[in-house]
């Protein structure tokens, strides 16, 4: 395993005893049957007891929100069973599900044959639902492999109508599936929100939905802006089907991959349709802690002028990824006749003048770059050249469709149970089933693999160790999703350079690569990516915030990501990020820790 990614996860051998026939198999009441028992020993307070009911090394309990006001994982029956000593959520009427795909009933995965079954829990504070797998250890011996908890709503808050209060608290998605602005000032705002993309207006829909008073704060003029800046032909390399918002699904007819304008126009209309509270041209400035009020201070500056508000909770929904791009400075800069650019400021090969006499050289081989040279060799330039040093996981929609987004396109599967689903596997356990999953996807690919080999594009194919996965969820990028530009790789319409040692200087009509390689170029375009968000974060809060939050986006122990979607470490910052998936799946987890501070039920996060 590479050294720049964490532990995998060892998986157990998931076989069933030689006595125990599957076409007898009773799921339901082995299920039934470890929940009750597993219940009496949690109530009775029986560590021993507890214990008998896990695999000793190889079990796992993710849990959002369910034990703690927190995100945790934990590996290991004594690590588990700590776990749930300490806690005081009250958990309790854990029932399983007795209909539709969640329901008990004996599952293959690769081999890995367990039962799986959806439940239905209680705690002190509300209402939850969770995911079970038990493994057969012996003849009538099933242990739980993995347990997944998440806390979905908050008593006295389900079924409430609108216009009615409970601690401020309403809830409820009106007939023509609108969520009405709660009637709110400035200066009894809970929440700001800064940042109008899909997880801000994610993050605004469910504070709405609990009634949260809550202001989102952009700088651009309207929703999507930071879709239309871009360049003309990006597109979503996730299909509809597994990015729809909350409360709202795509129409039925819209393309399958969205592009720029459907992107955008899809924010704008879900802003208005759901009647979020959003100001735009607003800038969010000098957030500063005020320690005695227990609430933020933030400027926000507007063609009106600058107004100081003090809500108690502020999120940044700015992204994973700042506007800064990184730009390489190699010797000879100063000679190079041509134009060089960030993909920051492309906007569409068409806009180049005369751009068929043009010789382009892209540095880079993640998806700007795929997206950029695909669109000048659709334009016709003379020559189009990528510049790659290292390898790339490329991936065809069909891999990316069957092997890793399936269960968001299962039919019969609700977009919430698949939800359910994805989130109940801990991150490790899923990046080690990815391994496999990344050699079945290049074995599907291998065609489409063995051409971009040949045309001179190095590829990884799940053998080194890692996957696609651990470079989507902790690398941030070295991946393409075949939108194109692969069969034009093959066909020679783009044009592939490899060398390790990368970029070595400008000369007056081009590039020289480290292996003396020269490359003449026209116009160079960096597709070299962007600065993480961080420091964004900390020119916005402060180094002393930052200090105490650590380091944020990066994964702890468990593998979980640190102050996202989570307690910062810091009272009221709150960080929301993510793809449309994860906007959609972990806004409600973010917006219940805040209704649950608002409502009394918790002071701050302390961890177990």
């Amino acid at each position: 395993m590479t050294d720049e990614f964490p532990p995998l996860a060892a998986l157990p051998q998931l076989i069933l005893h030689p006595s125990v026939k599957p076409e007898t198999l009773d799921a339901a009441k082995i299920v039934d049957d470890w929940l009750s028992s597993f219940m009496e020993s949690l109530t009775n307070g029986s560590a021993g007891d507890m214990l008998d009911h896990f695999l000793e090394g190889e079990s796992w309990w993710r849990d959002f929100l369910s034990l703690t006001w927190d995100i945790a994982c934990h590996n290991g029956s004594k690590a588990i069973c700590k776990y749930l000593s300490a806690s005081t959520s009250g958990l309790t009427e854990l029932k399983a599900e007795r209909q539709g795909a969640l329901q008990p009933r004996l599952e293959d995965l690769g081999g890995l044959r367990f039962i799986q079954s959806g439940f239905s829990f209680k705690n002190n504070f509300g209402t939850g639902r969770g995911i079970l797998r038990l493994a057969n250890v012996g003849v009538d011996q099933w242990k739980a492999w993995t347990v997944f908890t998440v806390l979905e709503n908050l008593n006295k808050v389900e079924g409430l109508e609108r216009g009615t209060t409970e601690s401020d608290i309403q809830c409820g998605v009106s007939s023509n599936g609108t969520l009405p602005t709660v009637t709110q000032t400035d200066d009894d705002l809970q929440v700001l929100v800064v940042g109008a993309g899909q997880s801000g207006l994610a993050t605004a829909a469910h504070l709405q939905e609990l009634g949260i008073k809550y202001l989102v704060v952009d700088k651009a003029s309207r929703p999507g802006d930071s879709w239309r800046a871009r360049y003309e032909t990006i597109k979503l390399h996730t299909p509809i089907f597994s990015d729809h918002y909350p409360f709202m699904k795509y129409p039925t007819d819209w393309p399958r991959y969205l592009d720029q304008e459907h992107i955008a126009k899809w924010m704008e209309h879900y802003g208005h349709a759901m009647a979020l509270n959003i100001r735009h041209e607003t800038l969010a400035r000098n957030i500063q802690y005020n320690e005695s009020m227990q609430r933020w201070s933030i400027e926000l500056q507007s063609n009106d002028g600058v107004k100081t508000i003090n809500p108690k909770h502020v999120v940044l929904a700015t992204g994973l990824l700042s506007d800064i791009p990184i730009r390489p400075m190699f010797p000879g800069e100063d000679s190079f006749k041509g134009q060089i650019y960030h993909t920051l400021a492309h906007r569409s090969a068409a806009l180049v003048p005369d751009v068929r006499s043009k010789k382009i050289t892209i540095i880079g081989s993640g998806t700007s770059a795929h997206d950029v040279a695909q669109d000048f060799a659709n334009h016709g330039a003379e020559t189009v050249t990528m510049v790659q040093r290292g390898p790339i996981y490329v991936v065809s929609l069909d891999s990316l469709e069957r092997m890793q987004l399936q269960l968001w396109n299962t039919p019969g599967l609700s977009t919430e149970d698949a939800d359910l689903l994805g989130n109940s596997l801990p991150t490790a356990i899923v990046r080690t089933l990815s391994v496999g999953a990344s050699q079945m996807m290049s074995a599907n690919d291998k065609v489409m693999l063995d051409g971009l080999e040949k045309a001179g594009l190095a590829v990884k194919k799940g053998d080194g160790g890692d996957s696609l996965v651990d470079h989507q969820l902790i690398k941030a990028g070295h991946f393409y999703i075949d939108q194109g530009a692969s069969q034009m790789i093959i066909d020679g319409q783009i044009q592939m350079q490899r060398c390790e040692r990368g970029v070595q200087e400008y000369y007056s009509d081009g590039i020289i690569l480290g292996d003396g390689t020269k490359v003449e170029s026209d116009i160079i375009i960096l597709a070299t990516g962007f600065e993480r968000n961080i420091k964004y974060v900390e020119k916005l809060m402060g180094k002393e915030v930052m200090d105490k939050v650590g380091e944020l986006c990066g994964l702890d122990d468990s593998q979980e990501r640190i102050g996202v979607w989570r307690p910062t470490g810091m009272p009221g910052f709150w960080f929301m990020t993510g793809s449309f998936m994860w906007s959609r799946q972990f806004a409600p987890i973010l917006a219940l820790q805040i209704a649950a501070i608002e409502r009394g039920l918790q002071s701050y996060h302390t961890p177990l």
